[in-house]
């Protein structure tokens, strides 16, 4: 007897351990396959990743309000000639630096709180005695200013910040229905694949039968018991058969290619067995009385529209006459040394102060009139889209449901066609062994039998397609219910 060396029986363990795995294997279901669709699918990763991109960069338009820090610094000369002037010199050496914050309000007030300090040196120049030839000049500013007519109380402001927002928002809602719509599509080749994996059993368990059947009566005629019609008809049943096997495989082909195309794999790669339909749950799959949320596409379009009546108001405020009132305040302090100019520039007596008021009117007022209408109607047009989308959200909810519960109709009647033509064809088969029915009605009965599950899977199949498409209407982080 061969003995196995110890290489050899491990080969062999490793290689029984591996195939008793593969018995077990656990089939790949829905959330399975999703997942990956999701991490797989380049398309999917884009239309994420541009939503992600389009919700955060929504957050620039809290930029508008914000405040801002600013510096300065600047050195040169001045070397153009004194003549003419009270004070002659032949050049000025120049050192400005500053810095401060400034902030725009939503109530339309613009501010800035600026602290400046000047250095300037005067060269050839002849000055009074104890008069220093440079010197250094801080200055500590307040400037406010507030529109009155056009951006009046910051209306451009806050329109220009809507219309940043609503932009954003915009793309994000309509990469989120890219993708959600991807997945929905998954989801039906998945549904599909499990399908036609279903229904190429059932053929192949018919071919098995009409064969079973076809060996039956030809052993019968062989013994004269029984007619060479009846063999006929079994060889026809089985072509018809094979011929319906063939269909549906091909299908299955065609199914497989599409599931494989969601998760970028070879089309032609083969797939392990997925899960199949689970009837009694199809049964109790609950119809929803109302629509959990708005489809991302509608919330798109109601970005869209905010983001038109933003757009409308900048270009009514842009072309307004502008009406500003300003002013400022600021201390100013001198001196040869840095700190005493500093310390000096507290001191109120030294203080600059002013207000004014601007005026800008454009004067070609027919084409600010076309301008501003032309705003308006964009606004308008994007209000009837906006319209237009919940309406036809409204009707497509509507038709879903209600094909969702004729789908599960159907089903329950399907399935009760499958238990009576079961029935039928069992008992049917139980005659023509006694001799009691022919060949040919007991190949009827089978066709039956057949076609009643290839229906009953159809049926589940549109069941769980058409509960996918309920996942367009989930709701959303913002915007609708």
């Amino acid at each position: 007897m061969k003995r196995f060396d110890v290489w050899e029986l491990i080969t062999l363990s490793a290689l029984f351990f591996t195939l008793l795995a593969g018995s077990y294997a656990k089939a790949t279901n829905l959330q399975d396959y999703l997942e990956e669709v999701k991490k797989e699918n380049t398309g999917y990763e884009a239309s994420e990743t541009q939503s992600e991109a389009a919700h955060l960069k929504s957050r620039e338009a809290d930029l508008i309000f914000a405040p801002r820090f600013f510096a300065n610094a600047r050195v040169g000369h001045d070397g153009k000639e004194s003549f003419g002037s009270t004070l002659t010199y032949d050049r000025l050496n120049l050192q400005n630096y500053s810095l401060g914050v400034s902030q725009d309000f939503n109530f339309g007030l613009q501010t800035k709180l600026s602290y400046a300090l000047d250095r300037t040196e005067i060269e050839g120049a002849t000055l009074p005695a104890g008069v220093g030839n440079s010197f250094w000049t801080a200055t500590p500013t307040l400037e406010l200013s507030l529109p009155l007519w056009a951006n009046g109380f910051g209306r451009t402001a806050r329109a220009n910040q809507e219309l940043s927002r609503q932009q954003n928002i915009a793309e994000r809602f309509a990469s989120e229905a890219q993708a959600k719509a991807l997945l929905v599509e998954a989801e039906a080749a998945y549904w599909k694949l499990v399908s036609s994996q279903q229904i190429v059993e059932v053929q192949s368990r018919a071919l098995t039968q009409a064969q079973s059947i076809l060996e039956y009566v030809s052993r019968k005629a062989r013994m004269n018991l029984g007619e060479n019609a009846d063999v006929l008809q079994a060889k026809a049943m089985v072509e018809a058969t094979t011929f319906q096997l063939q269909l549906a495989k091909n299908q299955e082909k065609a199914a497989r290619r599409n599931f494989n195309t969601y998760i970028h794999k070879n089309a032609e790669e083969p797939v392990a067995k997925l899960e199949g339909f689970n009837f009694e749950y199809l049964n109790s799959v609950a119809v929803p009385t109302q629509r959990p949320g708005n489809r991302s596409d509608v919330l798109a379009a109601e970005a869209q529209s905010k983001l038109a009546q933003a757009s409308a108001k900048v270009v009514a405020e842009r072309n307004k006459p502008n009406l500003d009132l300003y002013g400022s305040y600021a201390f100013n302090g001198r001196d040869e040394e840095l700190n005493e100019a500093m310390s000096n520039a507290g001191q109120p007596e030294k203080d600059t102060a002013f207000v004014g008021v601007r005026l800008n009117i454009p004067l070609n007022f027919s084409v600010t009139s076309d301008v501003k209408a032309g705003a308006l109607k964009a606004e308008r047009a994007a209000e009837l889209a906006y319209e237009n989308k919940k309406f036809l959200q409204e009707q497509d909810w509507n038709n879903l449901v209600q094909q969702l519960s004729e789908a599960k109709e159907n089903l329950k009647l399907a399935t009760n066609i499958v238990n009576a033509q079961k029935a039928k064809l069992e008992n049917e088969r139980t005659r023509l062994k006694q001799g009691r029915t022919t060949t040919y009605q007991v190949l009827l009965f089978e066709q039956d039998f057949s076609q009643s599950e290839v229906n009953r899977v159809q049926a589940a199949s549109l069941i769980l397609g058409l509960n996918s498409q309920i996942k367009l209407y989930q709701a959303s982080l913002e915007g609708g219910k």
